[in-house]
């Protein structure tokens, strides 16, 4: 086993505080002033939300057999890099590059490199890269909303850090903000999912479904599915949820939905930004004239939280030849890194 001390060479620390789909939690359980490279038999795949876990046996210098958790994004973010649930299976070798949880005999590992062979599985770098980057687009065009779009990752909606002229929080907004803890407060811990609009601005890939009715909204970041209810024309006896309660009405080729009845969340308005009963979303969906793409827009207004309306428009690509999948959500893998 190989320790290293080093400064970081290409990570950028406000990254590593950000739940991109490589993680729905801080770094500050790791140690990222260190390096540990450990090479050794796969025990165990974890493919589960929040997080994949692969464990793996090394056989130390002196003979010891020592069981390494390493900690990988979630399965929606390992298929964009072409995994499958089958990539790595017990019996194989694999070397990993990381940083170590800082708990003594945690033996957790964050990676910054997963090779197998020749193989690279897994860089950090890379994974950013095509996370920060805008998503691919098809040839495909689609002739309504109907379809599986994928979302770009857009950082200055999701937390202030990137832009706080977008979130001009009241001051109960801010004392929240510096008192929230990531690593205990966390609402992914219980498998809770991400409330809109921030789920809506993780990327991720969300598969709309047409009806006369109803209209679905499904995203496989974290199994989120959203109603949105088009024979209804007003709130009124709706219930508070995680995800509201949702109306929706065409504008022509514009989809508008307006939703109320938000249960208090501690990510309600950006990570560690609650939201309060006042909260009121409307978005936009609008298919565009190329048909890869739609224009997808949001005001959000919550007086008790946010001093003026959060508004943001971002694009949607057309991605029907994406594999949408559901994965469960594991509140042991949600909590293993608590333990880091």
């Amino acid at each position: 086993m190989r320790f290293t001390k080093c400064l970081l060479l290409f990570s950028i620390p406000i990254l590593l505080s950000f739940p991109l789909s490589h993680a729905h939690h801080s770094m500050s359980t790791y140690d990222l002033e260190t390096q540990v490279m450990v090479e050794g038999t796969v025990t165990r795949v974890q493919w589960v939300n929040p997080h994949v876990f692969i464990y793996i046996d090394q056989i130390t210098d002196t003979g010891e057999t020592v069981n390494w958790a390493i900690e990988g994004i979630n399965p929606a973010g390992l298929r964009r890099l072409g995994w499958t649930r089958n990539t790595l299976s017990p019996g194989e070798t694999l070397l990993v590059n990381g940083h170590p949880g800082k708990t003594p005999g945690s033996n957790s590992i964050y990676p910054r490199l997963m090779q197998q062979g020749e193989n690279t599985l897994f860089e950090e770098a890379a994974f950013y890269a095509k996370a920060l980057g805008a998503p691919e687009k098809s040839t495909a065009r689609a002739s309504s909303l109907a379809g599986v779009w994928q979302t770009p990752l857009t950082p200055n909606v999701i937390t202030p850090q990137f832009g706080g002229d977008l979130h001009d929080m009241t001051a109960k907004a801010a004392a929240a903000h510096a008192q929230f803890d990531d690593v205990t407060m966390n609402p992914a811990i219980n498998c809770s999912q991400v409330p809109a609009p921030l789920i809506m601005h993780f990327g991720d890939a969300k598969k709309i479904t047409l009806g006369d009715n109803e209209i679905l909204i499904q995203g496989d970041y974290d199994g989120g599915e959203r109603t949105i209810h088009m024979d209804a024309m007003n709130h009124d006896g709706a219930s508070t949820s995680n995800h509201g309660h949702s109306i929706g009405r065409w504008e022509g080729s514009t989809l508008i939905v307006d939703t109320t009845h938000f249960a208090e969340n501690i990510y309600g308005s950006g990570v560690g930004i609650p939201s309060g009963p006042q909260k009121h979303l409307i978005e936009r969906f609008t298919l565009n004239q190329d048909g890869n793409t739609l224009t997808y827009q949001i005001e959000l207004t919550d007086p008790e939280y946010l001093a003026s309306p959060l508004i943001a428009e971002t694009e949607w690509v057309y991605r029907p030849d994406l594999e949408f999948i559901i994965d469960d959500c594991n509140l042991e893998s949600a909590r293993r890194f608590q333990a880091n």
